[in-house]
């Protein structure tokens, strides 16, 4: 028995874990299918400020992703996560996400999850490790 699982059959949008009425921002070149379907599932558009359950973020730099991890660590929900996106090997901008988690880790971030986004990009998620997320009664004050 393989332990591979088959995740074909879910959208991108459920691999990323967007479900109706988070707070959900997206910057740069995630893809136009990709913010279109995302609306979709919210039934709504997305934020631009406040606090976040999801940001997903296109990055081509280290430079990129430290400024990200800048910008939105600071709006992540304890139970939120940051995607940040990459080009795929062999596409022009390549970054390697494995150079992602030390800065990541410097946040106060763990990456716990990758997918594939489309034929160019990809994602890697950071979250909020359960030793360091308040307990929900502080959450909801």
């Amino acid at each position: 028995m393989s332990s591979e699982r088959d995740y074909s059959h879910r959208s991108t949008v459920q691999k990323l874990g967007v479900i109706a009425d988070q707070r959900v921002e997206m910057a740069g070149d995630v893809g136009a299918g990709l913010r279109r379907d995302v609306k979709s599932v919210l039934g709504r558009g997305l934020v631009r400020s406040g606090q976040l359950d999801v940001a997903v973020v296109l990055v081509e730099s280290l430079e990129e992703a430290e400024t990200t991890f800048d910008r939105y660590r600071p709006r992540l929900r304890d139970t939120g996560g940051l995607w940040i996106i990459t080009r795929k090997r062999g596409h022009e901008g390549y970054l390697d996400q494995m150079t992602l988690v030390p800065h990541g880790k410097r946040h106060g971030l763990i990456d716990n999850k990758t997918c594939s986004i489309d034929e160019e990009r990809s994602g890697i998620r950071f979250v909020v490790p359960r030793a360091l997320r308040k307990p929900a009664r502080e959450a909801a004050a």
